[in-house]
């Protein structure tokens, strides 16, 4: 999932401490499943945000957005990448080749082949597939050449689409990174909108921004779609052009006509995805639950939201909120909370299909929470929280998705199978005199039973240097009550990484649906403060 948790300082990193050194090493066993090399095949558009370390002591936030070409026999064929390293780009480097393993549990290790300025070097990726067609990943390069770390995923792409006019009718879109690279006006962005692009132009559509605390609401947007004229053959080998959207420049993958990977290549750092909006959202919503995730950057560091409400009409009610504000955890709504709620109200745009605002004040915080979201379907979209201190400045910028609940209750009866997931954020460590924030990416599969996890994950903490890979990876949901959290009772999560050490997370987790849950952690674990948000989803 993306983030916002940038701008961050460090001198070394414990994760040896944590999870290496040592010469007894624990092995998960024998990978299990039904995913072979073949199951990698195609071309596929891909995603990662995290750092890249520059040699001192200090790390450049950097965003990857790409195509590579799988044999199915575990070679990369080609492809090209752009990179925005705090807004510095490169773009459309080629994949010269490369290689991938993918074992039967759908762990596996992706090599990409760069070729920038005629010299060429590796980036190397560990990943899970969810299905044949997506999966999850962590940019774990470190090597000579470069060091660099990062969540995101990648998305099989139908080279049948690739064309401008594919590009048509009405898309959401949720944008985040940097923004002005320059002071004094750098900081975090968030831009959440739809557009309705028509063969190149884009002819209509809104968007809301929060620029570090600066907001748009509701305004208009304009551009257009184009092949590259520096890189033509980009757009029907990869799917790749160039969009103009609101002054700023973006590099553009197509997926297919339903989906639009971007990154942006001027001003500042920015990247996401725009998804087709099939089915005109409702006007009102009606008896619907929702569950949501949001992280980002705060006045104290990084955020993280998670939670869920039930919508009839302009009422909200059955609101549970879990916030990890730099580390500070706060319950919201719900039992063992103490809080309760007021001014809740739900509002759709009638002027912008699919766009609303919700927003809800807990007696334990005393401001509101605001938040304006995007719906793609009657069940999926982006959300951006907007909400103020009473002074009228934002408390954060972030983003993430919302999802329509399914009826519980969740239990060991259907959360059962293998999953894939990934967290990713902030850990803050204390050292003697030191306080040192890395990246933290992990990625894992596990097979769900009884709700107890085992599986196996690579993990990277960045400014350690060396990723983790092949930990051990147990652990166990915790349903509270039906497990909709409806109730007011929270669902938990506990996972526990082995490999010379353990290192163990406790999590607040809500469940869409049994193929489906969004998780943040909920306290300080072994010393670490963190700041890390997730999604653990069912492979197909």
């Amino acid at each position: 999932m993306k983030r916002l948790l940038l701008g961050l300082t460090a001198a070394a990193a414990l994760w040896g401490a944590a999870c290496g050194g040592g010469t007894n090493f624990a092995t998960p066993p024998p990978p299990v499943g039904k995913y072979t090399l073949a199951s990698l095949k195609g071309q596929y558009a891909y995603v990662t945000n995290g750092e890249t370390f520059n040699g001192s002591l200090s790390a450049t936030p950097l965003a990857r957005t790409g195509s590579f070409t799988a044999d199915g026999l575990g070679n990369i064929t080609g492809g090209v990448e752009d990179v925005n390293a705090a807004g510095i780009t490169s773009l459309a480097l080629q994949i010269t080749g490369g290689n991938y393993t993918v074992n039967a549990d759908g762990r596996g290790r992706l090599t990409l082949d760069i070729s920038s300025n005629g010299v060429t070097s590796s980036i190397i990726f560990g990943i899970v597939l969810t299905s044949t067609n997506d999966g999850l990943m962590i940019d774990e390069t470190s090597n000579s050449a470069q060091s660099s770390t990062g969540s995101g995923n990648f998305i099989k792409q139908t080279p049948g689409s690739f064309a401008i006019s594919t590009v048509s009718g009405a898309y959401v879109f949720d944008f985040s990174g940097l923004d002005n690279i320059q002071p004094p006006n750098q900081g975090p962005i968030s831009i959440v909108g739809q557009f309705t692009a028509s063969n190149g132009p884009i002819t209509t559509g809104v968007e809301d921004v929060n620029d570090n605390g600066a907001f748009t609401t509701a305004a208009a947007v304009s551009g257009n779609f184009a092949a590259d004229g520096n890189h033509q053959a980009t757009l029907t080998g990869n799917g790749r052009g160039i969009a103009l959207i609101n002054g700023s420049q973006y590099a553009f993958y197509i997926v297919d006509s339903s989906r639009v990977r971007f990154l942006s290549i001027s001003g500042g750092m920015l990247s996401g995805d725009a998804v087709i909006q099939n089915i005109v959202p409702p006007a009102t919503l009606s008896s619907s639950s929702f569950v949501f995730i949001v992280a980002g950057s705060s006045a104290k560091g990084g955020v993280t939201r998670v939670g869920r409400f039930t919508a009839n009409g302009a009422s909200l009610t059955n609101i549970v909120l879990d916030t990890n504000n730099s580390g500070t955890f706060t319950k919201t709504g719900g039992t063992g909370s103490g809080s309760t709620f007021s001014n809740t109200n739900i509002t759709m745009d009638q002027a912008n299909p699919g766009r609303g605002t919700l927003t809800f004040t807990a007696s334990n915080v005393g401001v509101p929470f605001t938040f304006v979201f995007y719906l793609s379907s009657a069940t999926s979209g982006v959300i951006q929280d907007i909400s103020h201190t009473s002074s009228g400045v934002a408390t954060d910028v972030a983003d993430g998705s919302i999802e329509a609940q399914a009826a519980g209750p969740f239990s060991a009866s259907n959360i059962t199978g293998t999953y894939a997931f990934n967290w990713s954020g902030l850990s803050i460590q204390t050292s003697g005199n030191f306080s040192i924030q890395d990246e933290e990416d992990v990625v894992a599969q596990a097979t769900v039973s009884n709700l107890s996890l085992a599986g196996a994950a690579d993990s990277f903490q960045f400014f350690d240097g060396i990723p983790v890979t092949d930990s051990v990876v147990s652990g166990s949901i915790t349903p509270g009550g039906a497990g909709t959290g409806a109730d007011g009772q929270r669902n938990t999560l506990s996972v526990k990484l082995t490999k010379s050490n353990s290192l163990t997370v406790s999590f607040v987790v809500y469940v869409v649906n049994p193929q489906l849950a969004f998780f943040a952690n909920d306290i300080n674990n072994q010393g670490s403060t963190r700041i890390v948000a997730g999604i653990l989803k069912a492979q197909q």
